[in-house]
């Protein structure tokens, strides 16, 4: 059943009484598996709802509405039967690398096409049923984002685990041949799908163009916690430099057969090479922004387009910018524009990821126990900080369940701000 949490004001649901607690059990006789199944059965101009009212009783509600008028209801998931789990063993899971003290969710392995539909997630369709293949395409599902890793099928079949992971190109042609259109991504473990592997998958990838949108490649993460896994290396600013002369070269192959650029490497591979960030031009559109690529490019830009809104003096105040080790380089422009703000004294403050070891240097992987043990140690803290969005959940709490709160006990005197823009930081400054 589908749980609504919320219905907008003066909706067409809120007319017809619907409220938050009721459950939406089927719309036109037919029952609702996910958001997918309520945004098709709800495009009908005249529609029936039976609804489980908060009180057990049903109802049948009958409402006509204009083409395309949304009936205002939100739900409390978008998947209102069981979710797909993950059915693979990866060597580079990053869920399998965590510690058994946080939160239940954060251990959840899903590997959910509709996830994949609805919020751009990465599947890898290796626990896809026939009836859900069938779906995919009777419903035009289209972009899909898969993590494909390897179109070797004995290669990825190991690097997954399973054994139905072999059928990558089996299921990507079908994909192909009935028109849904996907992203690919490829996370890249030394020595085992990078070099001659990463070749050979790029390349066969590109015989799916043009359904193949892009291909985002980003290195392994590994966190301290890997006892009992494979043993993977971490890319070297080395390592790093041949993946990027690889993909620069694969780029240009790409360019001249399609007109355009589909392959991406993540921001991590120019941060650990010391090698520049491509121009905005490079990125087209972004497509695989949650992957981190095109993350430290479209943020200048960002800088860019909010020049005119930069103050030339403000109330004296003291900023500073929490950050993983990795977003510290993406933040260095705006530190040096900002500084050039009469009254204004800002600086990064970048956090050494103790949580989950050195080796992780991302802004989002930040803890809130990671932040309290810097500040600790911290000469002269500023009287505003500034923690990244990025670093916490709907919930407002970090990885290791602190809240912004837990902080504000240790550090009393200092204002804190979230923020996740520059346009928001800007908020802050503007207003203190």
């Amino acid at each position: 059943m589908a749980e609504i949490i919320d219905v907008e004001p003066d909706s067409l649901a809120s007319r017809k009484e619907i409220k938050p607690g009721d459950r939406i059990i089927k719309i036109n006789n037919k029952p609702l598996h996910d958001y997918i199944d309520y945004l098709y059965q709800s495009a009908d101009q005249e529609i029936k709802i039976l609804v489980k009212k908060q009180n057990g009783t049903y109802e049948n509600i009958f409402i006509k509405k204009k083409s395309g008028e949304q009936l205002g209801i939100i739900f409390k998931d978008i998947v209102f039967d069981k979710l797909f789990l993950c059915q693979n063993k990866c060597v580079f899971c990053f869920v399998d690398q965590q510690p058994d003290n946080l939160r239940e969710t954060l251990l959840v392995k899903d590997d959910d096409y509709r996830f994949s539909f609805l919020q751009g997630s990465f599947t890898t369709l290796t626990n896809l049923s026939d009836k859900d293949l069938k779906r995919i395409i009777e419903l035009r599902l289209s972009p899909l984002n898969i993590s494909v890793h390897t179109t070797n099928p004995e290669l990825r079949i190991m690097m997954m685990g399973n054994k139905r992971a072999g059928k990558i190109k089996n299921i990507l042609t079908i994909f192909a041949d009935n028109g849904i259109q996907f992203n690919a991504q490829i996370v890249l473990c030394p020595g085992i799908n990078d070099g001659y592997e990463l070749e050979r998958t790029v390349k066969e990838l590109l015989d799916f163009y043009p359904k193949l949108l892009s291909i985002g490649i980003v290195p392994v993460g590994l966190t301290k916690y890997r006892n009992g896994l494979v043993k993977l290396k971490p890319y070297d600013k080395a390592k790093a430099q041949e993946v990027l002369a690889q993909i620069n070269a694969l780029q240009k192959m790409i360019s001249k057969e399609t007109g355009n650029n589909l392959l991406y490497a993540a921001d991590e591979f120019y941060l650990l090479s010391d090698q520049k960030i491509p121009f905005y031009e490079h990125y087209n559109d972004f497509p695989q922004l949650e992957n981190g690529i095109g993350v430290t490019r479209l943020f200048w830009h960002e800088l860019k387009e909010i020049e005119t809104e930069i103050p030339d003096t403000v109330t004296k105040m003291n900023i500073g910018l929490l950050t993983g080790h990795a977003g510290e380089f993406a933040l260095q422009p705006v530190i040096n524009r900002f500084k050039k703000i009469k009254g204004l004294k800002i600086s990064s403050i970048p956090v050494d990821n103790y949580f989950f070891g050195d080796s992780v240097t991302v802004t989002g992987l930040i803890t809130g126990q990671d932040i309290i043990n810097k500040l600790e140690d911290y000469p002269g803290i500023p009287d505003n900080l500034i923690i990244p969005e990025i670093m916490l959940n709907e919930n407002k709490l970090f990885l290791d369940n602190l809240s912004i709160s837990d902080i504000k006990k240790s550090f009393t005197e200092i204002n804190i701000n979230t923020c996740s823009s520059l346009v928001e930081l800007l908020e802050v400054i503007n207003n203190e």
